[in-house]
Order: structure tokens, then C-alpha cells, then sequence
């Protein structure tokens, strides 16, 4: 996929453009004054609806030990509608939808500054379908990582970086000024394209600039060749690795891969689950 050439039209700071972010129940991360894992999971939907991938997303990283905040910019202006009980412990945060995933990240950084200071802090979006086995072999590979930044999956499209659906930071360098100051400046963008290319690729830009480590649990060369998508193109070799997820775009438009019109059934073969009911 093409990225085209960034929009130059004025751009606002996401911490400076929104208004009435809140919490959804009790904020329960606020009363933590030293976390040790925290995870951010970023959250859209048309409605007020939470996915089962979500609900069992959450569910897992919160028995690994993990405080966890949803950042939810959904459209729906009722509280979360959950396929279960919402988990106990859950801090919600509600937002308006600007600056995508990113913008949810940064939103969260900034309201609970003392993350950064975390030894683990994983930033997440709702993109994955699943999990659908248990993911104590990827917590644990982040837990045991000796890089500054890890990510589930690498990829040499665009350029070699992390992909940004999921990633983690380790060691406290997000109190680090660089990190810092791209968090800070996360901005309202025009689209999705722009998006990938000022922060999913600027990150990696920033990392590769300041010397950062970088380490990958899925590594691009053992799922897919040079300048493609692992998660897209690359999606059934990753679920031979014990990758319990697949892309929610594979179910939605099968046709952005060659074999994606048999994701479907291949969870079901594998797992015995109807994928439908997890987007």
C-alpha cells in the first residue's frame, strides 16, 4: 500500500482540540500512584458496542497483572455496552474520536502521567480479532525483553519498523524527553494515511534517531518476505507461530489478501470458534 504525501493543511494537538474526556465509572488508575504494568487499549465502534475480542483482550492482560484502561472514542454517547460483565478493575475513559489510536494513547499518557514511570506499559488497539488461546507466551516474551521498545510484530513495508497496533515500552523510557515531546505533539490528523506516516512511521523514525532497541515477538523474516504486511499477507503463518489473533480487517475485506476469504473458516478449524462473534 501507498502512503501519499502528507496534507499540509493546520494541524491541532489532540490535548489541545478535545474536550470532555472522562471516565466511565470509577477511575480506578488514578488511585495507583506507582504502576508497574499498565496497558492502554484504544477503542472505536459506530455505537456503544464492546467486541468479545475486546472483552477477553482485556480479561487476559488484566490476570497477567496488567491495571488497564480502555480509551474508548465511541460514537455512542451510552456507557459501553459490554458481551459480559465489564472486568473487575477496568478503568474506562471516554473521549471524542480525534487522532485515531494515537490520539487515544496520548490522551491517556497525559492523564495519568506517573504510566511513563511503569516498567511495562503496553499501548493496544482494537484492530486484532481474538485472542483466541492464552497469551501468557507473548506477556511473558515483553516481560523478559531486554529492548527498550517491543512490539508484537515487525514489518519492512514503507520501511522496517513495529507495527503499531500493539507496543510496548519498557524501562521507563517514556519519561525520557524525546518520547516525551512525540506524545505530546500527537496532532488531529486528516486520515488514516497521515496518521501511519507522522506517527506510526515517525516513531520508528524517532527510535532508529535516538538509538532506542527495538525487538519484535513475531519477526517479519520468519512470516512473510521483504515489503509486506505479516499481519495481512502473512496472517496464516502467524497463527502456525501461536499468534492467537488475526486481523479484524482480514474478516471485513477478504479481498486485501489472496487466501482472505479463508480466515473464517481456518479459525474455525483450528479453535472450533465462529470468528462472527467476536467482532
Amino acid at each position: 500500500m501507498r502512503i501519499p504525501p502528507l496534507r499540509r493543511a493546520k494541524r491541532l494537538r489532540v490535548l489541545e482540540a478535545q474536550t470532555g474526556v472522562h471516565a466511565e465509572g470509577a477511575d480506578h488508575l488514578a488511585e495507583i500512584a506507582a504502576p508497574e504494568r499498565v496497558a492502554f487499549v484504544a477503542h472505536w465502534t459506530r455505537d456503544s458496542r464492546v467486541s468479545r475480542s475486546v472483552f477477553e483482550l482485556i480479561a487476559a492482560l488484566i490476570a497477567d497483572g496488567y491495571s488497564v484502561a480502555l480509551v474508548s472514542a465511541a460514537q455512542g454517547e451510552e456507557p459501553l455496552a459490554w458481551p459480559a460483565a465489564a472486568p473487575q478493575g477496568l478503568t474506562i475513559l471516554r473521549r471524542p474520536n480525534l487522532g485515531y489510536d494515537f490520539g487515544s494513547w496520548a490522551t491517556a499518557l497525559d492523564r495519568y502521567p506517573a504510566v511513563a514511570g511503569a516498567q511495562e506499559v503496553l499501548l493496544i488497539n482494537d484492530s486484532l480479532a481474538g485472542p483466541f488461546r492464552p497469551i501468557g507466551h507473548i506477556l511473558g516474551h515483553f516481560h523478559n525483553s531486554k529492548a527498550d521498545v517491543w512490539g508484537l510484530t515487525d514489518t519492512t513495508q514503507h520501511t522496517h519498523h513495529i507495527q503499531s497496533y500493539c507496543i510496548g515500552f519498557k524501562c521507563q523510557v517514556l519519561t525520557e524527553p524525546p518520547l516525551m515531546e512525540f506524545w505530546r505533539n500527537v496532532c488531529v490528523e486528516a486520515s488514516r494515511d497521515d496518521v501511519i506516516q507522522r506517527y506510526e512511521l515517525g516513531l520508528s523514525r524517532l527510535l532508529h534517531r535516538e538509538a532506542y532497541t527495538i525487538e519484535a515477538a513475531f519477526r517479519y523474516q520468519n512470516v512473510i518476505g521483504e515489503g509486506l504486511n505479516p499481519t495481512v499477507h502473512g496472517w496464516r503463518r502467524l497463527l502456525d507461530l501461536n499468534f492467537p489473533f488475526v486481523k479484524r480487517e482480514l474478516i471485513r475485506k477478504p479481498e486485501v489478501t489472496r487466501d482472505g476469504t479463508e480466515v473464517s473458516a481456518e479459525i474455525q478449524r483450528r479453535y472450533g470458534i465462529d470468528i462472527r462473534d467476536w467482532i
